[in-house]
């Protein structure tokens, strides 16, 4: 059996990702790390970040909006203020080391029999996966039976049957899952900038054996969220992006 561990919506928030990291590391052997997107943008630690990530074992990441805005794939034109000001300053920030790792992540990936993205297979840069009517979208659009991805910040288990009859959980800390769908799509949730109402780091820990459904298991973590929202502000960035880390929305 192999541990990945899974990460998304990092969003150059440092503290939270070593604590998620730390946490990890006690809880299980990890072989794999996949991060869904998105480790830059918001917060102002991105090439820290991307550092630490590029530090890790059997690293596979994919782009997400933010990473393409960042290198000027896409316009910010589309963000709201406090996203397009970030965005501004954090192409400003990536050193060209960054900037050339960011510009090579690919918008999908297979690992382990698995798609990963960011939004969705069908549009991984700017598509939500918030309803079952978007899962069935997107089943042609990919070939393996199950997806992680990013995107929504909030952690959940997308399972459909034969028919495309959906089981739709918003996973909490301590969650488990035995992936036993015909076919599936999980989010880890939010290291760096959760959004369901809990402030701790958002992470996930995939078991994949041969010959049975991989097992997910959700956590939380909490990590220094006051010296997170001390370098937004001390990097000038717009106070809203601090002040919504101790709400976590």
């Amino acid at each position: 059996m192999t541990t990945v561990l899974l990460l998304s919506d990092i969003h150059g928030n440092l503290p939270a990702l070593e604590k998620t990291l730390e946490d990890a590391s006690q809880r299980a052997d990890i072989t794999s790390v996949w991060v869904m997107g998105d480790s830059v943008g918001y917060g102002a630690q991105p090439n820290e970040v991307v550092e630490r990530l590029r530090s890790l074992p059997d690293l596979a990441m994919v782009k997400g909006n933010h990473e393409a805005a960042a290198i000027g794939e896409i316009s910010i034109a589309n963000f709201n203020p406090s996203a397009a000001a970030s965005a501004a300053w954090t192409a400003d920030a990536l050193t060209a080391e960054t900037r050339d790792f960011l510009s090579s992540l690919p918008l999908t990936t297979v690992q382990a029999s698995i798609t990963l993205c960011h939004g969705t297979p069908r549009n991984p840069i700017w598509e939500y996966m918030f309803t079952s009517q978007t899962a069935d979208l997107n089943l042609n659009h990919f070939d393996t039976v199950g997806c992680v991805h990013g995107h929504t910040h909030i952690p959940s288990v997308f399972g459909g049957d034969a028919s495309a009859n959906w089981q739709v959980i918003q996973a909490r800390d301590a969650d488990v899952f035995q992936l036993d769908y015909e076919r599936w799509f999980v989010n880890p949730g939010s290291v760096g900038q959760p959004r369901d109402g809990d402030p701790r780091a958002s992470y996930a820990l995939l078991q994949i054996a041969d010959n049975v459904a991989p097992r997910i298991q959700f956590h939380r973590v909490e990590y220094n969220v006051a010296k997170a929202q001390d370098l937004i502000l001390d990097a000038h960035l717009p106070s809203t992006l601090a002040f919504r880390l101790s709400v976590g929305r």
